[in-house]
């Protein structure tokens, strides 16, 4: 492709005014600057040109041929980078896709119904929502950002802590009634995070529970723990973050007052390179504002 030959556009932009209004005056008037501006860049671009565009005949100012010539060229070429400016302007963003594979439960339960609130934001984003509980590999899985749990923080791309993992005892109100202290527990029906095994044993350490029942009833996500505590059908540990809107309605309770944060944390992860793309930035933003109550310092 040959490179483009072009003058300077505040020379142009003078020039095409001024040839318009067959005025110096009045190009300056209408680019808010002065007549000798003006005509200093006319002087620049006939420089430049090497030709003459303009003559004065009986104190007036007109074209010379070239001058008409090269006005009917450059009213042209103004007039469509005008158009399309105006055409970005008016809508600053063409649609972009943002590709985002996050965890089965927090997706079901958590950002299905708060993401109407982020497109609300950035309608000219097309959000390609997926689930997924595996290890990303951003040269392999074509992800813009990915959420992930862990008990390390994951290598190979970059990696944001967004919190961590605040566990809860939770069941429902009539199960509550018959739990009065610790050692309750080991009646009960423990509903069991099939992938974290290991929960119930940690929190009993924790909390100072020698831990007897053998009721367990495993179900592999937390959105699936929660239904069936909900239900009755046992106690479930289960981050806070998750299951807000059940406590406020009351279909979940707190039995007994206990802390246990987990092992896991969770991460914001992107494909490694020297700048995040604005798409992607502006998700993590959102993320980050929205789970500020439950970030506890985290970094």
């Amino acid at each position: 492709m040959t490179p483009l030959t072009l003058p300077p556009l505040n020379a142009l932009r003078a020039f095409e005014a001024a040839a318009r209004h067959l005025s110096f005056t009045r190009a300056g008037e209408e680019l808010f600057v002065t007549h000798g501006a003006i005509s200093k860049q006319i002087k620049s671009l006939e420089t430049y040109l090497n030709v003459s565009l303009f003559q004065r005949q009986h104190k007036h100012l007109c074209l010379t041929p070239e001058g008409e010539r090269y006005l009917r060229h450059i009213s042209s070429a103004l007039q469509s980078i005008s158009q399309s400016t105006q055409e970005l302007i008016s809508q600053p963003v063409l649609a972009q896709a943002l590709s985002i594979n996050v965890l089965p439960s927090l997706t079901i339960n958590w950002l299905i119904p708060r993401l109407e609130e982020f497109k609300a934001r950035h309608p000219h984003l097309y959000v390609d929502l997926s689930i997924g509980d595996f290890q990303v590999d951003f040269t392999r899985d074509k992800y813009d950002v990915a959420i992930r749990s862990a008990t390390a923080r994951p290598r190979h791309c970059h990696v944001l802590k967004l919190m961590d993992e605040d566990l809860c005892l939770v069941c429902s109100p009539q199960l509550a009634k018959q739990i009065h202290s610790l050692e309750d527990i080991n009646q009960m029906t423990l509903l069991k995070h099939t992938t974290r095994p290991g929960l119930w044993a940690l929190w009993a350490d924790e909390v100072g529970l020698n831990l007897t029942t053998d009721k367990m009833l495993g179900m592999e996500h937390f959105y699936m723990l929660s239904q069936a505590a909900v239900s009755g059908m046992g106690l479930a540990l289960i981050p806070r973050f998750f299951i807000e809107k059940e406590l406020a309605e009351g279909s979940l309770v707190i039995p007994l007052s206990t802390s246990f944060i987990s092992p896991y944390a969770y991460y914001v992860l992107t494909p490694k390179a020297n700048e995040r793309p604005l798409k992607a930035q502006a998700f993590i933003d959102w993320l980050l504002e929205i789970f500020a109550p439950y970030r506890h310092g985290s970094s």
